[in-house]
């Protein structure tokens, strides 16, 4: 957001705005600076997996109600660690038991099997955008291509729902 007139411009976007707005109420959309300010790559031969997780594990605001934008600037499919996700696993509520310590879903509960099987690969082309909330299970694999893969990534919440007080998510 902070490093180019174009990467801002982006992200205050009114066609992404105005979607994020029906989402949070008619509430006005602020970017998160703190968190998915980025853009993610996974480059051939370094990337690794990342296992299933929530991105709420890493932020921490008043309620969990934040959206993530993830811009593809490139295919994404399997091969290249494109994202899967478990449809509607943002409303779940999950026992603390079923993730690891670093709050990953652990996947040798067979609960957790289950849930996995559910998962969809998100294939996306440049340009195509992916709004998710800040609870819905998702992973990548290695990109196994000779390419880099890129994706422009945000995060937003409502105007009312703040920053707990001393926390990352509070700094900007």
């Amino acid at each position: 957001y902070s490093r180019d007139p174009l990467l801002r411009a982006w992200a205050c976007d009114p066609r992404v705005g105005h979607r994020l707005e029906a989402f949070f109420g008619g509430r006005a959309p602020f970017v998160s600076q703190c968190h998915h300010n980025c853009i993610m790559t996974k480059h051939p031969g370094y990337s690794s997996l990342t296992s299933w997780h929530q991105d709420i594990r890493y932020w921490s605001f008043q309620r969990a109600d934040l959206i993530s934008t993830w811009l593809a600037l490139g295919p994404e499919r399997k091969a290249n660690g494109g994202l899967l996700v478990i449809p509607a696993s943002h409303r779940l509520q999950v026992d603390a038991l079923r993730y690891d310590q670093a709050l990953f879903l652990r996947t040798d509960l067979p609960e957790n099997q289950a849930l996995i099987q559910h998962a969809k690969m998100i294939e996306l082309d440049a340009g195509d955008m992916l709004f998710f909330h800040c609870r819905l299970f998702h992973a990548a694999g290695r990109n196994e291509t000779d390419a880099m893969k890129c994706s422009l990534v945000f995060s937003y919440h409502d105007e009312s729902n703040h920053a707990n007080p001393g926390t990352r998510s509070a700094v900007y």
